[in-house]
Protein backbone atom coordinates (compact mmCIF):
# COMPACT_ATOMS: atom_id res chain seq x y z
CA UNK A 1 0.00 0.00 0.00
CA UNK A 2 1.15 3.80 -1.20
CA UNK A 3 1.85 5.80 2.12
CA UNK A 4 0.07 9.11 1.14
CA UNK A 5 2.34 11.06 3.57
CA UNK A 6 5.68 10.40 2.14
CA UNK A 7 3.90 11.25 -1.36
CA UNK A 8 2.75 14.33 0.04
CA UNK A 9 6.25 15.44 1.37
CA UNK A 10 8.12 14.22 -2.24
CA UNK A 11 6.02 16.55 -4.02
CA UNK A 12 6.47 19.57 -1.42
CA UNK A 13 10.51 18.68 -1.70
CA UNK A 14 10.15 19.00 -5.63
CA UNK A 15 7.90 21.61 -5.88
CA UNK A 16 10.68 23.64 -4.24
CA UNK A 17 13.49 22.69 -6.19
CA UNK A 18 14.30 25.17 -8.47
CA UNK A 19 13.63 23.88 -11.90
CA UNK A 20 16.94 24.85 -14.19
CA UNK A 21 16.13 26.83 -16.80
CA UNK A 22 16.30 25.56 -20.59
CA UNK A 23 19.07 27.54 -22.68
CA UNK A 24 17.60 29.52 -25.57
CA UNK A 25 16.95 27.53 -28.22
CA UNK A 26 18.71 28.70 -31.54
CA UNK A 27 16.41 30.74 -34.38
CA UNK A 28 16.93 29.53 -37.90
CA UNK A 29 19.37 31.90 -40.17
CA UNK A 30 17.11 34.46 -41.97
CA UNK A 31 17.44 35.33 -45.00
CA UNK A 32 15.14 37.64 -46.87
CA UNK A 33 15.03 37.47 -51.17
CA UNK A 34 15.25 40.30 -53.15
CA UNK A 35 14.17 39.67 -57.12
CA UNK A 36 14.09 42.42 -59.33
CA UNK A 37 16.03 43.54 -62.99
CA UNK A 38 18.85 45.33 -61.40
CA UNK A 39 19.44 46.53 -64.56
CA UNK A 40 21.32 49.05 -62.79
CA UNK A 41 21.16 47.64 -59.25
CA UNK A 42 20.81 51.39 -57.62
CA UNK A 43 21.07 52.69 -54.16
CA UNK A 44 17.84 52.13 -53.07
CA UNK A 45 18.10 48.61 -53.68
CA UNK A 46 21.09 48.30 -51.49
CA UNK A 47 20.01 51.09 -48.89
CA UNK A 48 16.39 49.05 -48.06
CA UNK A 49 18.69 46.09 -48.02
CA UNK A 50 20.83 47.69 -45.67
CA UNK A 51 17.94 48.62 -43.15
CA UNK A 52 16.21 45.48 -43.27
CA UNK A 53 18.94 43.84 -42.03
CA UNK A 54 19.92 46.92 -39.75
CA UNK A 55 16.49 46.44 -38.19
CA UNK A 56 16.88 42.85 -37.51
CA UNK A 57 14.19 41.42 -39.55
CA UNK A 58 16.56 39.15 -41.58
CA UNK A 59 20.83 37.97 -41.45
CA UNK A 60 21.53 38.19 -44.94
CA UNK A 61 19.98 39.49 -47.92
CA UNK A 62 19.88 37.96 -50.95
CA UNK A 63 19.45 39.49 -54.48
CA UNK A 64 18.10 37.09 -57.35
CA UNK A 65 18.40 38.85 -60.78
CA UNK A 66 15.48 38.40 -62.95
CA UNK A 67 15.72 36.51 -66.23
CA UNK A 68 12.48 36.98 -68.36
CA UNK A 69 9.79 38.41 -65.56
CA UNK A 70 6.47 37.88 -67.00
CA UNK A 71 5.58 41.48 -66.24
CA UNK A 72 8.38 43.52 -67.90
CA UNK A 73 7.52 41.85 -71.78
CA UNK A 74 8.57 43.96 -74.20
CA UNK A 75 10.95 45.88 -72.54
CA UNK A 76 14.36 45.92 -74.08
CA UNK A 77 16.82 44.19 -70.82
CA UNK A 78 21.00 44.50 -70.96
CA UNK A 79 22.08 41.08 -70.68
CA UNK A 80 22.29 39.04 -68.16
CA UNK A 81 25.81 38.61 -67.93
CA UNK A 82 26.13 42.34 -67.89
CA UNK A 83 23.16 42.63 -64.78
CA UNK A 84 24.95 40.22 -62.67
CA UNK A 85 28.32 42.04 -62.64
CA UNK A 86 27.01 45.37 -61.87
CA UNK A 87 24.89 43.42 -59.18
CA UNK A 88 28.14 41.64 -57.85
CA UNK A 89 30.04 45.15 -58.16
CA UNK A 90 27.06 46.62 -56.16
CA UNK A 91 27.30 44.39 -53.30
CA UNK A 92 30.80 43.46 -52.96
CA UNK A 93 31.21 45.65 -49.79
CA UNK A 94 28.62 43.86 -47.50
CA UNK A 95 28.93 41.05 -46.18
CA UNK A 96 25.23 40.59 -45.37
CA UNK A 97 24.60 40.55 -49.21
CA UNK A 98 24.71 37.71 -51.64
CA UNK A 99 23.28 36.92 -54.73
CA UNK A 100 21.78 33.99 -56.96
CA UNK A 101 22.05 33.79 -60.42
CA UNK A 102 19.31 30.66 -60.65
CA UNK A 103 16.53 32.55 -62.46
CA UNK A 104 19.22 33.84 -65.35
CA UNK A 105 20.07 29.81 -65.90
CA UNK A 106 16.35 28.76 -66.56
CA UNK A 107 16.19 27.08 -69.77
CA UNK A 108 12.95 29.12 -70.43
CA UNK A 109 14.36 31.93 -68.89
CA UNK A 110 10.97 32.27 -67.06
CA UNK A 111 10.79 34.37 -63.55
CA UNK A 112 8.42 32.93 -61.46
CA UNK A 113 8.72 33.91 -57.56
CA UNK A 114 6.72 30.43 -56.15
CA UNK A 115 9.42 28.71 -58.67
CA UNK A 116 12.50 30.46 -56.94
CA UNK A 117 11.26 29.95 -53.25
CA UNK A 118 10.67 26.77 -53.66
CA UNK A 119 14.38 26.16 -55.16
CA UNK A 120 16.04 28.31 -52.64
CA UNK A 121 14.05 26.83 -49.83
CA UNK A 122 15.57 23.76 -51.16
CA UNK A 123 18.83 24.65 -51.08
CA UNK A 124 18.69 26.37 -47.88
CA UNK A 125 16.46 23.68 -46.15
CA UNK A 126 17.89 25.51 -42.70
CA UNK A 127 17.01 28.66 -43.25
CA UNK A 128 13.93 30.69 -42.85
CA UNK A 129 13.22 32.64 -46.32
CA UNK A 130 11.32 35.75 -46.62
CA UNK A 131 10.39 37.28 -49.81
CA UNK A 132 11.12 41.21 -49.79
CA UNK A 133 8.98 43.45 -52.12
CA UNK A 134 7.15 46.23 -52.51
CA UNK A 135 3.64 48.07 -51.68
CA UNK A 136 3.05 48.15 -55.41
CA UNK A 137 3.79 44.11 -55.93
CA UNK A 138 0.70 43.58 -53.31
CA UNK A 139 -1.15 45.40 -55.38
CA UNK A 140 -0.95 43.06 -57.58
CA UNK A 141 0.12 39.88 -55.68
CA UNK A 142 -3.19 37.70 -56.77
CA UNK A 143 -1.89 37.65 -60.35
CA UNK A 144 1.56 36.35 -59.81
CA UNK A 145 1.80 32.61 -60.78
CA UNK A 146 0.81 30.37 -57.56
CA UNK A 147 -0.08 33.20 -55.53
CA UNK A 148 -2.26 31.69 -53.22
CA UNK A 149 0.24 29.26 -52.75
CA UNK A 150 2.90 31.87 -52.41
CA UNK A 151 1.80 33.32 -49.42
CA UNK A 152 0.32 30.20 -47.87
CA UNK A 153 3.68 28.68 -48.12
CA UNK A 154 6.61 31.77 -47.16
CA UNK A 155 6.86 34.50 -45.14
CA UNK A 156 6.95 38.21 -46.18
CA UNK A 157 8.87 41.65 -45.44
CA UNK A 158 6.79 44.38 -47.45
CA UNK A 159 8.11 47.76 -47.59
CA UNK A 160 6.35 50.99 -48.71
CA UNK A 161 6.64 52.74 -52.18
CA UNK A 162 5.73 56.51 -52.57
CA UNK A 163 2.60 57.29 -53.72
CA UNK A 164 1.16 53.87 -53.65
CA UNK A 165 -2.25 53.25 -51.25
CA UNK A 166 -1.50 49.51 -49.09
CA UNK A 167 -4.28 47.36 -49.91
CA UNK A 168 -7.51 47.23 -47.73
CA UNK A 169 -8.19 43.92 -46.18
CA UNK A 170 -11.10 43.26 -48.12
CA UNK A 171 -9.11 43.85 -51.23
CA UNK A 172 -6.59 41.20 -49.90
CA UNK A 173 -9.60 39.02 -48.74
CA UNK A 174 -10.79 38.76 -51.73
CA UNK A 175 -8.24 36.57 -53.16
CA UNK A 176 -5.97 35.47 -50.16
CA UNK A 177 -8.44 34.31 -47.24
CA UNK A 178 -8.85 36.02 -44.06
CA UNK A 179 -5.46 34.71 -42.43
CA UNK A 180 -3.48 34.96 -45.22
CA UNK A 181 -4.92 38.61 -45.68
CA UNK A 182 -3.48 38.85 -41.93
CA UNK A 183 -0.42 37.64 -42.43
CA UNK A 184 0.49 40.11 -45.46
CA UNK A 185 -0.52 43.00 -43.33
CA UNK A 186 1.58 42.26 -40.47
CA UNK A 187 4.09 41.83 -43.05
CA UNK A 188 4.21 45.49 -43.90
CA UNK A 189 7.03 47.85 -42.55
CA UNK A 190 6.41 51.54 -41.55
CA UNK A 191 7.26 54.04 -44.04
CA UNK A 192 9.62 56.00 -41.27
CA UNK A 193 11.70 52.94 -40.36
CA UNK A 194 12.95 53.14 -44.14
CA UNK A 195 14.68 54.77 -46.89
CA UNK A 196 12.04 55.48 -49.27
CA UNK A 197 13.38 56.19 -53.37
CA UNK A 198 11.14 57.70 -55.65
CA UNK A 199 13.05 56.12 -58.23
CA UNK A 200 13.58 52.92 -60.81
CA UNK A 201 16.02 51.26 -63.03
CA UNK A 202 13.86 52.11 -65.83
CA UNK A 203 14.16 55.15 -65.07
CA UNK A 204 17.94 55.83 -64.44
CA UNK A 205 18.28 54.29 -67.54
CA UNK A 206 16.45 56.42 -69.93
CA UNK A 207 18.27 59.25 -67.94
CA UNK A 208 21.65 57.35 -69.01
CA UNK A 209 20.24 57.42 -72.56
CA UNK A 210 19.80 61.27 -72.63
CA UNK A 211 23.53 61.91 -71.47
CA UNK A 212 22.62 61.77 -67.57
CA UNK A 213 25.08 61.27 -64.72
CA UNK A 214 24.11 58.42 -62.59
CA UNK A 215 26.99 58.49 -60.02
CA UNK A 216 24.53 59.95 -58.09
CA UNK A 217 22.06 57.05 -57.92
CA UNK A 218 24.51 54.16 -58.47
CA UNK A 219 28.05 53.02 -56.42
CA UNK A 220 31.07 53.98 -57.91
CA UNK A 221 31.93 50.58 -59.30
CA UNK A 222 28.55 50.41 -61.20
CA UNK A 223 29.04 53.59 -62.61
CA UNK A 224 32.17 52.67 -63.76
CA UNK A 225 31.29 49.66 -65.27
CA UNK A 226 28.14 51.93 -67.37
CA UNK A 227 30.35 54.13 -68.64
CA UNK A 228 32.97 51.80 -69.50
CA UNK A 229 30.63 49.64 -71.59
CA UNK A 230 28.72 52.24 -72.97
CA UNK A 231 25.21 51.08 -71.41
CA UNK A 232 22.04 52.65 -71.89
CA UNK A 233 23.25 55.48 -73.93
CA UNK A 234 21.20 53.66 -77.10
CA UNK A 235 17.99 52.62 -75.34
CA UNK A 236 14.93 51.79 -77.87
CA UNK A 237 12.32 52.66 -75.20
CA UNK A 238 13.90 55.46 -74.85
CA UNK A 239 14.35 56.81 -78.11
CA UNK A 240 11.30 55.75 -78.91
CA UNK A 241 10.00 58.23 -76.07
CA UNK A 242 11.88 60.95 -77.74
CA UNK A 243 10.60 60.87 -80.89
CA UNK A 244 7.07 60.51 -79.97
Amino acid sequence: MLNNDNLVENIAVLAEEKVPEMPPQPRPYRMAILGGTFDPPHRGHLELAERVVQMGLCDEVMFVPSGNPPHKRGEELTGPEQRLEMLRLAIEANPAFSYSDIELHREDRKSYTFDTMQILSKTFPDCQLFFLMGMDCLKDLHKWHRASELVQYYNFIIYPRPGIRPPEKYELAAHFGVLNTEKLKKSVLAGEDLPLWDISSSDLRQACSRGGDLSAWVSPSVWNYICEHHLYQNNPASQQEENS
